[in-house]
């Protein structure tokens, strides 16, 4: 079994991980309802263009949550290394 601060970094990386999954997740919903509307007007674009926006900031955060994890991993072997 590893020790506990390798285990504790491993559970964190993890859960990093879930989290970015998520973030990953939350404009997809509203972009496939979107694209079953039959909807036009003069916002339409605009939130069109705001949803994939949001998709572009979504995907750039759950990114660097896993680097963070990756990084939380890297230390977690270093501490097994020693």
């Amino acid at each position: 079994m590893p020790p506990p601060e390798v285990q504790e970094l491993e559970n964190k990386a993890s859960k990093i991980r879930q989290l970015a999954d998520d973030v990953e997740k939350l404009p997809n919903q509203v972009r496939d309802m979107a694209a079953r509307m039959e909807w036009s007007g003069p916002l339409t674009n605009r939130v069109r263009g705001e949803i994939r926006t949001w998709q572009t900031r979504c995907g750039t955060v759950a990114r660097d949550l896993r680097e963070e994890a990756d990084r939380l991993n890297r230390e977690a072997r270093d501490l097994l290394k020693k």
